[in-house]
C-alpha cells in the first residue's frame, strides 16, 4: 500500500528532461518527498528528508572532492538523491563522486544545459500536490471505515484488525496496567519476550510528551498513542514497523485511532454507570420492600439472579471510618474525599464479586456496602470461604482499612431481602464487641449473644459478678480450676464420666469438685434456671475478654 506517487525511476523515465544516470542504481526506487536547489556545501538544513538537490556544481570546479563530500552528506541526511546540471561548471562528475555514490547506493544523475531547473521543479511539485491529494484521500476512507466500526458496535477487537491491515503492520492495545487486551499480527512478529520489551520501552518513552510519539525497540520502530481520561492512562495504542520509518498514514490514523479509542472507553463507562445504577436501584427496592414479587423476582432475572435459588445479603463496613477523614480544610472537601473513597470501596467489591462469577448485586448504603449474593453453596462454610476472600482483597486494595461483615441466613423469593438485610445488619452489630471476630452469621448467632451482645461493660460485669465470678475469684486465690472444671463438664453435657475421662480424674473425686462448685457458686447444676445463669455468666465472661465466642 505503498503512497509514494513519484521515485527517483519515475523522474529518470521522463522523455523531456533527457536526465542521465550515473551511481546508485539499486535505490531509485526511492521516494521523492521534495526537491531543492542550492550550491552550498551543506544545503542539508534547509531540507526535506527524501528530497532531490540539483546544483550546477560550482564548488566541485575548484575542488573535485566537493562533490564526494556532498553525495556523503546527502546520504546520511536522509535524501533522495542528487542531480548536476553540466555545461555550467562542469563538463563530466569527477571519477570520486561517482564512484563513492555507487558504493553507497546513492542515486546520481546530470542534466543536460538546456533544461531549466524550474520545468525539473515543477514537475517534482506537481507530482507532489497529487500525492498529497491521494493522501488526503486515502486518509479519509480509512478514518470513515474505522468510525463505521465504532458505529456499528463491532468491538475494539475488530478495529485493532483493522488498524493492523490498513496499515500492512502489527497492532496491539495495551489497558493502562500493561495487559495486553488484543493482539492483531502483520509484518512485524513479536514473541512473548518481544511484547514485553516493546511495553517496557512504551513505559521508559512515555514521559516526553511528543507529538507524534515513537520509539526503537529491538530492531522495530514503534509509534503508540495514549488514550487518557482524567489524566489517567486507560489504554496504549502500539503500531510497530521492521526497519523502516513509520509513514505518515500511520501516524494520522493512529490520532484518529486514538479520538474512537477514547470515546469507546468513555461510552463503557456511561454504559457501567447506568448499569450500576440500575443495580442499587433494584438493591435498594429489595432491601427496602419496595414491589410485588412478581415484578422484582423479573427485575432479579435480569441480573443472572434466580429468586427461586438460594442467596444471602453481606453487609460490608470500614471500621472506623469517620477517623479515616480528620475534618481538617474545607468541610466540603472532607465530604468529596469520603465519597470517593466508598465509590472505590463499591467498585473493589464489584470487581471481586465479578470475578468470582457469581450473580450479585450491591449498593452504597450508609458508610457500607450491601451485596446480595447468590453463592454456588449458602452453607455458612461455604459461603464465609467467599465473604474472608472479598474482605481480605479489599483490605488489600485499600489498606490500610479493616472490614468487618455481617450476614443473614439463606433466604429465597424477592421479598424476603428486606428481612435479611436486619439480619445482616444484626449479625454485623454483633461483631463489633469481639476481638477477632470479622465476619458474623446471623444463622450461628446463640441466643445468649442477642442476650448479652449489645450489653455494657457495666451489664456484663454485673452479669458475671452475679454468676461465675466467686468461682472465678476462688481460682485465683488458691490457684484452683474449678472454674475449668465446671466448663469441661458443660461441654460434655454434664456426664460425670465423660467428664472425668476428659480430665484424667477418678469420677469419686470430680463428683467431690462437682459439689464443692455448687457450694461456692450457691447453685445447683440439675436447676434450670441455675444452668442458664452459668452459661450467661460464661459468655459475659468472654465478652469482657474479648474473646470469640465457643
Amino acid at each position: 500500500m505503498s503512497t509514494a506517487l513519484l521515485t527517483v525511476r519515475d523522474l529518470l523515465a521522463e522523455p523531456d528532461f533527457r536526465l542521465e544516470a550515473w551511481a546508485g542504481s539499486r535505490s531509485y526506487g526511492r521516494a521523492v518527498d521534495g526537491i531543492h536547489l542550492s550550491e552550498l556545501d551543506d544545503p542539508t538544513p534547509w531540507m526535506v528528508p527524501g528530497s532531490i538537490l540539483l546544483t550546477t556544481g560550482l564548488n566541485m570546479d575548484s575542488d573535485p572532492a566537493a562533490g564526494l563530500r556532498l553525495v556523503e552528506t546527502l546520504s546520511v541526511a536522509g535524501m533522495s538523491g542528487l542531480g548536476v546540471a553540466l555545461g555550467h561548471y562542469l563538463s563530466a562528475l569527477p571519477p570520486e563522486m561517482v564512484q563513492r555514490a555507487e558504493e553507497i547506493g546513492f542515486p546520481l544523475f546530470t542534466l543536460p544545459i538546456d533544461v531549466p531547473f524550474r520545468r525539473v521543479s515543477a514537475f517534482v511539485y506537481d507530482a507532489l500536490a497529487s500525492r498529497d491529494t491521494y493522501r488526503l484521500r486515502r486518509s479519509m476512507a480509512v478514518q470513515s471505515h474505522l468510525l463505521e466500526l465504532l458505529i456499528e458496535e463491532r468491538g475494539v477487537e475488530e478495529l485493532v484488525q483493522q488498524l493492523a491491515y490498513l496499515l500492512e503492520t502489527t497492532v496491539l492495545l495495551y489497558d493502562g496496567r500493561g495487559s495486553l487486551l488484543t493482539l492483531a499480527r502483520g509484518q512485524a512478529r513479536f514473541s512473548s519476550r518481544g511484547m514485553a520489551s516493546v511495553w517496557q520501552g512504551y513505559l521508559e518513552h512515555r514521559g516526553r510528551r511528543e507529538i507524534l510519539p515513537a520509539f526503537r525497540s529491538s530492531g522495530f520502530r514503534v509509534s503508540y498513542r495514549e488514550v487518557a481520561l482524567h489524566g489517567v492512562v486507560e489504554r496504549v495504542l502500539l503500531a510497530a514497523y521492521v526497519n523502516r520509518p513509520i509513514p505518515e498514514l500511520a501516524e494520522t490514523t493512529l490520532s484518529f485511532a486514538q479520538k474512537l479509542l477514547t470515546l469507546d472507553v468513555l461510552r463503557n463507562r456511561d454504559v457501567a454507570e447506568l448499569q450500576r445504577r440500575m443495580r442499587t436501584g433494584l438493591m435498594d427496592d429489595l432491601v427496602s420492600g419496595i414491589g410485588t414479587e412478581t415484578e422484582l423476582s423479573a427485575r432479579m432475572r435480569q441480573y443472572d439472579l434466580a429468586p427461586e435459588r438460594s442467596w444471602r445479603i453481606a453487609v460490608l463496613d470500614v471500621d472506623s471510618f469517620s477517623e479515616r477523614f480528620p475534618a481538617e480544610g474545607p468541610h466540603t472537601h472532607r465530604e468529596t474525599r469520603m465519597q470517593e473513597f466508598k465509590t472505590t470501596l463499591l467498585e473493589a467489591v464489584d470487581s471481586f464479586l465479578t470475578g468470582q462469577g457469581l450473580p450479585f448485586l450491591t449498593m452504597l448504603k450508609s458508610d457500607s456496602v450491601v451485596c446480595l449474593v447468590q453463592f454456588a453453596d449458602t452453607s455458612v462454610a461455604s459461603a464465609e470461604r467467599t465473604l474472608v476472600s472479598l474482605r481480605e482483597a479489599v483490605e488489600t486494595k485499600l489498606a490500610p482499612m479493616t472490614l468487618s461483615v455481617g450476614v443473614s441466613a439463606a433466604a429465597t423469593g424477592a421479598t424476603g431481602a428486606a428481612g435479611a438485610f436486619r439480619q445482616a445488619r444484626e449479625a454485623l452489630s454483633l461483631t463489633k464487641p469481639v476481638e477477632g471476630l470479622r465476619t458474623r452469621f446471623f444463622d450461628l448467632i446463640h441466643p445468649q449473644s442477642r442476650l448479652l451482645d449489645s450489653q455494657s461493660v457495666e451489664g456484663l460485669t454485673a452479669i458475671y459478678a452475679e454468676t461465675i465470678g466467686p468461682l472465678d475469684e476462688h481460682d485465683r486465690e488458691r490457684g484452683a480450676q474449678l472454674l475449668r472444671t465446671l466448663e469441661v463438664f458443660l461441654a460434655e453435657e454434664r456426664s460425670l464420666n465423660r467428664t472425668a475421662e476428659t480430665l484424667h480424674m477418678h469420677r469419686n473425686t470430680l463428683a467431690k469438685r462437682m459439689t464443692r462448685i455448687e457450694e461456692i457458686l450457691g447453685r445447683s447444676l440439675a436447676v434450670t434456671d441455675d444452668l442458664v445463669a452459668i452459661g450467661l455468666g460464661l459468655r459475659a465472661r468472654d465478652l469482657l475478654a474479648g474473646r470469640r465466642p465457643s
